[in-house]
Order: structure tokens, then C-alpha cells, then sequence
């Protein structure tokens, strides 16, 4: 065997080498830890977000996952369950940042209860001139939530696509 060839480590021998120096790293820092010192708690807050002078609210953000910008133009319809049926509080179009100009609620607008968001996500990709299978998969795309702590502030980031949508709760 040419002697470049023997020092050379196959694939192999490189990926467990590497993965037992990590541990090695892991296992050294671990052991730096005081033996009397607690567990690292998870990092939760059990209270509300507060934000200096602002008021509780909602707020939102859509992100087009396929073009991978901010949903400028997408059109939302934004409703309140009544017991019964979602009835609907207002629309809406997305603006340049992908947020609603406002907060969706605020102040006196801001009451516990069940939400819902409908996304026209088959007019958006029809506006940009996307090029999707038709009928599209995804037409309009529900968003329900609730919020039940009127003092935190709930943001709704979006994330979606022509075949997939995705959202969380933020603050």
C-alpha cells in the first residue's frame, strides 16, 4: 500500500473518530459541573410576556414557504367562534412584511375565546403566478387557536407553502 494511502482514514474511521471526540468533550464538561449544583431548569416563563407600555395583544405573521418571503397580499379572514359557528370579526391583506397592519386584538377586543384564522392560500399562489398542480392542494387554510389569558400577549407566527402549513404560539 503507498504510504499516502495509509494515512488517509476511510470515511468510516474519520465519522467514529469525530463522534468519540465529541463525547470525550461532552463527557469532560459534564464532569466540570459542581456535584451540588441543581439541573438546568427548562427555560418556561409561568407568567405573562410583558413588554414595557404595551398592552396585551395578538398579533401575527405569515411566511411563504415556497417563494421564501413574507405573504404580501395573502388574504385572511379573521373570526370568533360564538358557541355555535365561527363568525367572522374582519379581512384582511397581509402587507409588506407579512404582518396585519394592526394587532387583530387589542384592549376591549382582546376576551378570552376560541379564534380562527382562514388563509386564502389557493388565491395567493394564483396571484404570484405560481405554478401548482390543478385543483390546488391546499385551498383555505384554517388556523383555530384559543387564548385564555387575557394578560399575555399572544403572537401567531405562520409558516406555509402549496402542500403544507405549519404555526405556533409565540409572544
Amino acid at each position: 500500500m503507498p504510504p499516502s494511502q495509509a494515512r488517509t482514514p476511510s470515511r468510516r474511521q474519520f465519522t467514529l473518530s469525530g463522534l468519540a471526540l465529541g463525547a470525550s468533550a461532552l463527557t469532560t464538561a459534564g464532569g466540570a459541573q459542581a456535584a451540588d449544583a441543581p439541573p438546568a431548569a427548562p427555560a418556561q416563563s409561568s407568567g405573562p410576556i410583558v413588554l414595557h407600555g404595551v398592552s396585551p395583544r395578538l398579533t401575527m405573521h405569515a411566511v411563504d414557504t415556497f417563494h421564501g418571503s413574507a405573504a404580501t397580499g395573502l388574504r385572511i379572514d379573521f373570526s370568533r367562534f360564538d358557541g355555535e359557528a365561527y363568525v367572522l370579526l374582519r379581512s384582511f391583506v397581509v402587507n409588506a412584511n407579512g404582518r396585519a397592519d394592526e394587532p387583530l386584538l387589542i384592549d376591549d377586543s382582546y376576551r378570552a375565546g376560541r379564534y380562527e384564522m382562514l388563509l386564502h392560500v389557493d388565491e395567493y399562489f394564483a396571484a404570484k403566478g405560481a405554478r401548482l398542480p390543478s385543483p390546488a392542494f391546499l385551498s383555505k387554510v384554517p388556523v383555530r387557536f384559543q387564548v385564555v389569558n387575557t394578560a399575555e400577549r399572544i403572537h401567531l407566527p405562520i409558516q406555509f407553502g402549496p402542500w403544507s402549513y405549519t404555526y405556533s404560539r409565540g409572544s
